[in-house]
């Protein structure tokens, strides 16, 4: 009768031990002291979340309006309006306006570009400059329009020492072949106006070397047969 009943108490279950129910009190302890703490943590990353997807929506909202009045901005500066595309009109946002408003976007930064191109085309050279010098966007063949378009101003007054390399900051930077040919060919241009003609001959012969079959390979080929009365370096 013993052995049965031995065999009868090896088939109950396994009873919750003194420590795991301790645990399971202790938890449930915590969550009735601190579930307001609790409660307002999963609203405060809620929220956040909320606040990160609003964000995002934000900023894609405002790179399309960006967009599109950089875009009727410079439709105006293509047909040589060059102030109306800077301050704009009634029915226009110029450029100015478009960066003070946009300046974080993409598009926004493109405008700094644009509006340097604007102010270079009516003469006013200092305030190109500040413009191409602000530009802070990320896609390296804008940059290196903007680095071009510094260079342009410095050769324009005539700080050809700082133009030159201004110019092969561009062609480094630049992914764009044909843009990487253009600036080198005119930091060449740069240094062979400032007398450097070793300088100048070296670089019309990387960009022969470099980037056949593009303007600027053509030009630094003819620039070189002109330097050769000088040089006496007519090797392509």
């Amino acid at each position: 009768m013993e052995q049965k009943e031995n065999r009868i108490g090896e088939h109950i279950p396994p009873t919750e031990t003194d420590s795991q129910t301790e645990r399971a009190d202790r938890l449930l302890e915590f969550f009735i002291l601190n579930k307001n703490l609790i409660i307002t943590v999963t609203i405060a990353v809620t929220l956040v979340a909320a606040a990160l997807v609003y964000l995002r929506q934000q900023r894609q909202s405002a790179e399309e309006t960006a967009n599109r009045l950089v875009s009727h901005a410079a439709a105006s500066a293509q047909i040589g309006n060059w102030q109306q595309a800077i301050d704009g009109d009634g029915s226009l946002k110029g450029f100015r306006e478009i960066i003070r408003e946009y300046g974080s976007t993409p598009s926004g930064n493109f405008a700094k570009i644009l509006i340097g191109d604007s102010f270079f085309a009516l003469q006013q050279i200092d305030s190109a400059l500040a413009s191409y010098r602000s530009y802070s966007g990320k896609n390296p063949d804008l940059a290196a329009s903007a680095k071009a378009g510094e260079a342009a101003c410095l050769l324009r007054k005539n700080e050809l020492s700082a133009a030159a390399p201004a110019f092969e900051k561009a062609s480094e930077t630049a992914t764009n072949q044909a843009l990487k040919a253009l600036y080198l060919a005119d930091a060449a241009d740069a240094y062979s106006s400032l007398g450097e003609l070793d300088k100048a001959v070296t670089l019309y012969k990387q960009v022969i070397r470099k980037y056949p079959g593009f303007t600027a390979a053509a030009k630094a080929e003819q620039s070189l047969l002109s330097l050769a009365g000088k040089t006496g370096n007519v090797d392509f």
